[in-house]
């Protein structure tokens, strides 16, 4: 089974790597909003092929959970989703070998909205494969689909909560190293941005350990898990500070004790 799994990790390595399909200008876009304001937007798509390659587009949305699960949904579906916002200048695209494409897109918040925190959605660029009718094969083919996923992020700058809790702390002994997986629950209305820091100290007093991770985003009345590499650490028991960095004065902390077990790369 671990085979299988590593050759699996391979391919999807491999497909990824070789995409036609490229987004040039990241993976997440910010905007800030006001009833009766359109703000406007762009992705830019690049063809790396000798041929031409076609996608479609489509909004969609995602949510998170404190378990590391990352769902696609239907867009619409939930409270501040702004896709009903969101106007796409195309749906499906034609881009030339070599070349780019620049897709626009405007936002025209809905003036029932609640003017507070932050609203998300998610524009999806994924290829169309032209299917291969003319050459008969034996067997099961499976064709690689490779699609993108872009979260647009618009914030009301009008009676926004910052406001993070700390939800859960546990140690994953489950891979060759140590993780420290912590569950980060935002329960105020406005998207966060933690960086996750932790502390080891032995009973001397004396840091051992520290590892940063960089942030990822935590959208309101959702949970996200950070997993932090504990890398080196001899088995053993040590106090501990975790940090939710936020920026701009949010940060969040605790103190642990934590019972560092044998790492299995040291088995």
């Amino acid at each position: 089974m671990k085979n299988i799994l590593s050759l699996l990790t391979l391919v999807l390595f491999s497909l990824a790597a070789n995409a036609s399909i490229v987004i040039v200008n990241g993976l997440s876009h910010e905007h800030v909003v006001q009833i009766g304001s359109k703000s406007q937007g762009s992705i830019v798509i690049k063809n790396t092929a000798e041929t031409e390659k076609r996608a479609r587009i489509y909004k969609t949305d995602v949510e998170h959970s404190c378990d590391g699960q990352t769902v696609f949904t239907l867009a619409d579906k939930r409270d501040r989703c702004n896709s009903s916002w969101t106007l796409l200048s195309d749906n499906e695209i034609v881009i030339p070998a070599k070349q780019t494409y620049t897709l626009t897109y405007e936002i025209d918040p809905n003036k029932d909205a609640v003017q507070n925190g932050s609203y998300w959605g998610v524009i999806m660029v994924e290829e169309i494969k032209n299917l291969d009718t003319l050459t008969p094969q034996r067997g099961v083919t499976v064709t690689s689909l490779i699609r993108y996923a872009i979260q647009i992020v618009t914030h009301f700058e009008n009676d926004n909560v910052k406001n993070l809790e700390i939800k859960s702390v546990d140690i994953d002994t489950t891979k060759e190293e140590n993780l420290l997986a912590v569950g980060i629950d935002n329960t105020g209305n406005y998207m966060l941005k933690p960086i996750m820091i932790l502390e080891l100290y032995n009973e001397n007093g004396e840091q051992v350990y520290r590892n940063e991770i960089p942030y990822q985003k935590v959208y309101p009345g959702f949970c996200k898990l950070f997993e932090i590499p504990i890398l080196d650490v001899p088995k053993g028991t040590y106090n501990g500070i975790l940090v939710a960095d936020c920026g701009d004065e949010n940060i969040y902390g605790i103190n642990l004790e934590l019972d560092i077990p044998e790492a299995k790369s040291n088995e």
